[in-house]
């Protein structure tokens, strides 16, 4: 994915995803750092290769997994 910075909304809250900056400037970093209201929350790990809707994907899948659904939502 070409993005370096993406915006999710789960559970009617904003997520922002930034890629960490490569040591090495040829290649994309992995790992992108996820942050609600500000605050740094954890780290995902994809692929520079996958498309948009695959990271959007991943990424709501990670914050399911991380925080769970909230009881008496469906999920998305």
């Amino acid at each position: 994915m070409r993005y370096h910075t993406r915006s999710l909304t789960w559970q009617g809250e904003a997520f922002r995803f930034e890629r960490f900056q490569a040591k090495n400037h040829s290649s994309d970093s992995r790992e992108w750092a996820v942050s609600r209201r500000g605050e740094f929350i954890g780290t995902l790990t994809c692929a520079p290769e996958v498309t948009t809707k695959e990271f959007e994907l991943r990424g709501l899948a990670w914050l399911r997994e991380l925080l769970g659904a909230v009881p008496g939502s469906t999920g998305s």
